[in-house]
């Protein structure tokens, strides 16, 4: 609705090992990581803590541009 997505992907390598707190996915990316799961768990908020990893499925949100840009760097 009004150009807003959400959308799920696997981590791209560049916020890999990375606290989402000290990423840029915001800042360079405009999205945010509203969700992760990992293997074997269910969906959960990510927090300013969350760590990815290769294994994590992730949703973020944003404007349908942006998300589109960020998933197509998985």
């Amino acid at each position: 609705d009004d150009g807003f997505a959400l959308a799920k992907t696997t981590p791209p390598a560049i916020v890999l090992g990375r606290r989402l707190a000290d990423s840029t996915i915001r800042t360079h990316y405009n999205v945010t990581v509203v969700a992760i799961k990992r293997p074997g768990e269910g969906f959960t908020y990510a927090a300013e803590d969350t760590v990815l990893s290769p294994e994590d499925t992730i949703i973020v949100s944003g404007t349908v541009h942006d998300t589109e840009r960020f998933t197509d760097l998985a």
